[in-house]
């Protein structure tokens, strides 16, 4: 196997050197090559490895950007392939995926299209280091982005990409790059803090009366979907005929979905864990009941009929509903979407089982619901209080009769030193007489 061996210029330039023995005996003739950038090394590397420890063909150097090393080609100008970006392995990597769904493929794009490409679409994969990824990584953090969301792209689209490409190709083709660039990298540190939650029933008052004071309309939406722990996208695109009254539940049957910067509805959700009946109060369900008889294509229809878009509820309700609420005592960062984590972690407190938390929330997996959406409350301070109580009364008590007992204990013995002392003075005064 061929080996890389850094060396230092007398100007101080970093240096990298391939070298092998012909064939991978031990009585092979060594052959190498130095190269100014160490991708460069690891790549010729990688060709060498492919050849069996044999200098590559002139036509693989060629076709991996290596065509000054080729006799005869080194002085004249030839036309060169150009090297792969970024852009081009990613989209050819989305092309052969097979296991996601044709959403899943389309969000992976729509990331990519978005967050990766204006930094990366135009570079060569194998020449991508581990310093421009942090360095992309800072400036999606910089741009506003939350570490969760920066762990997510890099995590389902960008990690998978680097892992392929250190790969063979289909033919046979030596892989591109020889390590991963993001393998061991950490994520950027940014400001860190716990999505807000309502506790109690009071805060939860304080959101919804503030809510039916800027518009009942919207209020039945944010009651609807605090009371059924509903993601944005299936409150959203509730139907009338989705309503059972009989079962006292909502059926989430299609959802509401950004694609391409547009709305639109999906006839169906995105797993099969997505298509679940939600349980809704009798409260909750008369107001659903009312809204169905209404008629109309969806339960909460926007002002001119449609269903609404996120941004213009967000702007043009959810703000000032949230002001007001905040005005009355709430506290900050409460987010639409911090209503769906209130109702699940208000039920895994009450000690909902497990399996019918994750049934609830429409997750697949019941460590999504628990490690991400219940929060940590005050709710079991006074449990906590009640229950250590109980386990150590008898030894408060016991320790509260010997601090009493040691007090008083105290109090003697100061008394008697006193006395001793005052006795020992008048001794001695008594032995000095007046003339001494």
């Amino acid at each position: 196997m061929a080996q890389i061996e850094k060396r230092q210029t007398k100007g101080g330039t970093a240096r990298w050197r391939v070298k092998w023995r012909d064939g991978g005996r031990r009585d092979g003739d060594w052959d190498g090559e130095t190269f100014d950038y160490q991708a460069d090394a690891k790549r010729f590397k990688a060709l060498v490895d492919a050849a069996a420890n044999r200098r590559p063909s002139p036509e693989q150097l060629v076709e991996h950007g290596f065509a000054h090393l080729v006799p005869g080609l080194a002085a004249a100008p030839v036309d060169e392939p150009a090297a792969m970006t970024f852009r081009q392995y990613a989209l050819s990597w989305l092309d052969i995926l097979t296991k996601p769904s044709v959403e899943t493929k389309r969000k992976y794009r729509e990331r990519l299209e978005k967050h990766v490409f204006p930094t990366l679409g135009d570079v060569p994969i194998a020449s991508i280091t581990r310093r421009v990824m942090r360095e992309w990584q800072t400036g999606l953090l910089d741009a506003g982005l939350s570490r969760k969301t920066i762990a997510n792209i890099r995590g389902e689209s960008v990690f998978p990409i680097f892992r392929a490409s250190c790969l063979p190709g289909e033919d046979e083709e030596p892989p591109l790059r020889t390590y991963n660039p993001l393998e061991g990298l950490a994520l950027p540190e940014g400001a860190k803090f716990e999505r807000d939650i309502l506790e109690t029933p009071e805060q939860a008052s304080i959101l919804l009366t503030a809510a039916y004071e800027v518009d009942p309309e919207a209020a039945d939406l944010l009651l609807t979907k605090l009371a059924g722990g509903l993601r944005w996208g299936e409150v959203a695109a509730l139907p009338p005929e989705a309503v059972r009254r009989h079962l006292g539940t909502v059926e989430i049957r299609q959802v509401l979905r950004k694609v391409e910067r547009r709305w639109v509805v999906e006839p169906k959700p995105k797993t099969k864990q997505g298509y679940r009946q939600v349980p809704l109060h009798p409260l909750v369900m008369h107001v659903v009941n009312q809204r169905a008889d209404k008629g109309g294509k969806f339960l909460f229809c926007a002002p001119r009929g449609n269903h609404w878009r996120y941004e213009d509820f967000y702007d043009w309700r959810w703000v000032k509903i949230r002001h007001l609420a905040e005005s009355r005592g709430l506290r900050g960062h409460m987010t639409m979407h911090g209503l769906r984590h209130s109702l699940l972690t208000l039920l895994a407190t009450e000690g909902l089982e497990l399996s019918a938390l994750k049934g609830v929330a429409g997750h697949a997996q019941v460590s999504t619901t628990m490690d991400v959406y219940v929060h940590h409350t005050t709710s079991h301070h006074e449990p906590v209080r009640r229950i250590v109580g109980g386990f150590l009364e008898a030894g408060i008590r016991a320790g509260e009769q010997q601090r009493a007992t040691g007090v008083s204990r105290a109090g003697e013995i100061r008394g008697r030193l006193h006395r001793s002392a005052k006795e020992a003075a008048a001794r001695y005064a008594g032995k000095a007489g007046p003339g001494r």
